[in-house]
């Protein structure tokens, strides 16, 4: 009996050890996937949108187009779930959000959806610019896909990649997110959360 005591004894100690280490054991450090490219573009109020625009701070990108009646209301309504989070959690980080349909997506309607989607001005940016520009930041630069379509009598529609992308401060790529599971937005939480505390 002494003895059965015992082992059950040194199994919880071992348990509880092992749920200290896991905690206090440091995460490894989040790779280097590339950089964001030099690009030159324009916010929902027109003011020039640079690559310098984003240096200093922890940033989210994303890719949307404000027609888009498929992916793109997840993605936004993910951003705006996260803006509520980086807020609450006293987080620095921005979050960008780059139109793919650039020729429809001018600054004021741009505007206009970031005040539906109740975007903070201060945290949450909306992106676009010359058709060229854009195609050459989201594909070349941030290696995210994004096509235009034609569907005929002229129309066209838009594909695009549908993750987040992590962006340190200096300017590198540090993860790529899928945005429908719980549990791959709580990483990206985290992973921000984690490159803003490091200073």
């Amino acid at each position: 009996m002494r003895r059965t005591a015992l082992f059950a004894g040194g199994c919880v100690l071992a348990v509880a050890l092992a749920l200290v280490v896991r905690t206090v054991r440091p995460h490894p450090p989040l790779p280097v996937l590339g950089h964001i490219p030099d690009f030159h573009l324009s916010d929902q109020r027109a003011a020039p949108f640079t690559t310098d625009s984003m240096r200093g701070h922890v940033s989210v990108v994303d890719f949307i187009f404000t027609r888009c009646h498929s992916s793109c209301p997840r993605l936004t309504a993910r951003m705006g779930e996260l803006q509520a989070r980086l807020a609450a959690d006293r987080s620095d980080a921005r979050l960008v959000s780059i139109s793919v349909d650039p020729d429809n997506d001018t600054p004021p309607v741009l505007a206009d959806y970031a005040a539906k989607s109740h975007a903070d001005a201060s945290r949450w940016t909306f992106v676009t610019g010359p058709y060229d520009d854009v195609a050459r930041a989201v594909v070349l630069g941030f290696k995210i896909s994004a096509a235009k379509i034609a569907t005929g009598a002229g129309d066209s529609d838009v594909t695009h990649g549908d993750w987040f992308v992590l962006v340190d401060r200096t300017g590198a790529i540090r993860g790529y997110y899928p945005t429908e599971e719980d549990g791959d937005f709580q990483r990206l939480v985290d992973d921000t959360e984690r490159l803003d505390r490091a200073r």
